[in-house]
């Protein structure tokens, strides 16, 4: 169980460098990605930071024909409804504060950016593996439990109107491949294992 939390911090740890566009980080992450495992991460082939830094803002960062929002709220089924928008980033934020985790805050992102959550995922799968090494198993199924939630309330949901969303829009193969292995692993494989 801990080797598959490592592995699962690891990848964590380069899509929320990819989402947050930190290209510094996902070259220092990629760098110790042993080469069996990075051939499985398809999206990696393609990247030049030149060309992914400029996509990067035209996807994610700049309104425009090929802007994608990367933000959960975008994709909820009640963003008609304000005040449901509204209800759930709340709840969203009460997971945060559950674990004292204000990385958006430290980022200068709104908590529902899909880079903030995927970052409260990795800070969650931090405090399992320390939960685990120290055998404090209520701590460690407090925490799977506020994964779990986190995957099924706040992810899994809006991975399908995303990538929809996207498949227009998106133009740059190396932010293709990485929304596909996003969604894929976010939906079915991460679930499962979480």
């Amino acid at each position: 169980m801990m080797e598959e939390r490592y592995g699962k911090l690891a990848i964590a740890n380069i899509m929320t460098s990819i989402w947050l566009g930190d290209w510094d980080t996902y070259e220092a992450f990629m760098n110790d990605v042993p080469e069996g495992m990075r051939e499985e991460l398809t999206f990696h082939s393609f990247y030049n930071r030149d060309e992914v830094q400029l996509w990067y803002d035209n996807h994610f960062f700049i309104p425009g024909d090929h802007f994608v929002s990367p933000y959960f709220s975008s994709y909820t089924k009640n963003n008609e409804d304000e005040e449901a928008r509204r209800h759930e980033l709340l709840c969203l934020i009460g997971l945060y504060e559950k674990t004292a985790f204000y990385f958006p805050l430290e980022q200068d992102r709104l908590p529902d950016h899909f880079g903030s959550m995927t970052a409260f995922i990795s800070s969650i799968l931090q405090g399992e593996i320390k939960a685990e090494q120290e055998g404090d198993g209520e701590h460690l199924q407090q925490l799977e439990e506020i994964e779990t939630e986190m995957m099924t309330r706040f992810i899994k949901p809006v991975l399908k109107p995303l990538l929809e969303n996207a498949e227009a829009k998106i133009i740059h193969p190396f932010f293709k491949e990485f929304l596909s292995f996003y969604v894929e692993l976010m939906s079915e494989d991460w679930v499962e294992a979480a």
